[in-house]
């Protein structure tokens, strides 16, 4: 058994600029709050190494929804993948400078769990 936090949900927000953002935005918060749904996300990422990048098509929460999603896992001491972190936003997102914080962010998680 595990547990999803999911924090920032109203941030996908801000950038709502059309109904339809709106109810494409709408579309998404309802696919995330079941815990099944996001259980079967994380579970793409169970064998990665790194960060993972998801766009559009490749994943059918993304898909045509103008979302995206980059997240990396981060591991015990016995390397086992214990947890993600990531972000989603609109598929225009920064990813120059979102993939780095979020590489770096599973790192330090990771590098906490080794001295704990």
């Amino acid at each position: 058994e595990g547990h999803i936090i999911i924090r920032g949900q109203s941030r996908l927000l801000e950038d709502v600029k059309a109904i339809a953002d709106l109810e494409r935005a709408r579309a998404l918060l309802a696919y995330l709050e079941k815990q099944k749904n996001m259980l079967e996300l994380l579970g793409s990422v169970q064998h990665a190494e790194g960060v993972q990048i998801f766009i559009g098509t490749e994943n059918k929460i993304f898909d045509q929804s103008g979302w995206s999603m980059i997240i990396a896992p981060y591991k015990s001491p016995q390397e086992k993948i214990i947890g993600a972190i990531g972000v989603i936003g609109p598929t225009r997102l920064d990813y120059d400078r979102i993939i780095p914080m979020v590489d770096y962010t599973s790192r330090v998680v990771s590098n906490l769990l080794d001295e704990l």
